[in-house]
């Protein structure tokens, strides 16, 4: 009941927001300190999330907005091409978001000759707007970046797995740093039928400037808080024949959380506040989820 009356009073409270889609919310699910997941492409330690809450995003969810690619509704795919759940979490203590995807796929393609091409091969892409404004008001020119894109396709290519927008080449503001922590693994064949795991853990950035040369120092994080709302996507592009000039034709699909396709947040996403039998785990057991796999 008071999970109802919170999503109604949010409602209210982001119903005047430009946001796709619009009257309707995602959440994350909030992790204790000792219970955060790691990032190493094992999704395992996000189970304790119930499956009956409202955190899992299936395909039922998920739109191709791009008509050149697949014009279809939402929710069309074909589970037998690609078959898509992806999950969102934050910590309080930490300020971190955090999110996982698992992606059955029949083709796993690869294949690009550019290392820094991933939009030529599969990849999952995670846009982030703390600011909770609509797409036109994102990364404006001549003011600071406010919608921050973290891209990736793996295995690397020549080392290049990790691209960023609107800034791409900060030494600092890479993949082990303190602002990004990235994991990915795959069952199956890795370049045949196979699912593959991403795990993304990041500080939330309210705005940085614009530039190759920005500094840590100059970066504005946000600060998460419970119940608040902020803007946040998912995507993942698939390709399963091989291009050399990639148009948006090469793709066999493009699915988001978004209708506003590629490459902003626009979903309203609660910080949810924690799951009783979530809290429930962390009364009766002091551990991490470090500890826990090293057991196995």
């Amino acid at each position: 009941m008071k999970r109802i009356i919170l999503c109604a009073s949010l409602v209210v409270a982001v119903s005047a927001s430009a946001h796709n889609p619009p009257g309707e919310l995602f959440f994350a699910a909030q992790f204790p300190d000792n219970l955060v997941p790691q990032m190493d492409g094992d999704l395992s330690d996000w189970d304790i999330v119930p499956l009956d809450g409202p955190y899992w995003i299936g395909n039922d969810r998920l739109y191709s907005p791009v008509a050149e690619i697949q014009p279809v509704g939402r929710g069309e795919i074909d589970a037998s091409d690609i078959n898509i759940r992806n999950i969102i979490g934050w910590n309080d203590n930490l300020n971190k978001l955090y999110f996982a995807t698992s992606v059955f796929d029949n083709v796993h393609n690869l294949d690009r000759e550019n290392p820094s091409a991933f939009w030529s091969d599969d990849a999952w892409e995670v846009e982030v707007n703390p600011d909770h404004t609509p797409t036109e008001e994102h990364n404006q020119e001549g003011e600071p970046a406010n919608n921050i894109s973290y891209k990736w396709a793996v295995p690397p290519v020549e080392g290049a797995y990790q691209f960023y927008r609107p800034n791409r080449a900060i030494p600092w503001f890479v993949d082990g740093s303190d602002w990004i922590d990235f994991g990915w693994g795959f069952d199956g064949d890795q370049f045949g039928e196979s699912t593959y795991y991403y795990e993304l853990a990041i500080t939330p950035i309210l705005n940085m400037p614009r530039g190759d040369d920005v500094d840590e120092s100059s970066v504005v994080v946000h600060d998460l808080t419970e119940e608040e709302v902020i803007h946040l996507s998912v995507t993942v592009g698939d390709f399963d024949e091989p291009c050399t000039e990639c148009a948006l034709e090469s793709y066999q699909g493009f699915w988001t959380m978004s209708p506003e396709s590629c490459c902003t947040a626009t979903n309203d996403v609660v910080m949810a506040q924690v799951e009783p039998s979530i809290a429930d785990l962390t009364a009766v057991e002091d551990v991490s989820w470090g500890q826990i796999k090293a057991a196995r």
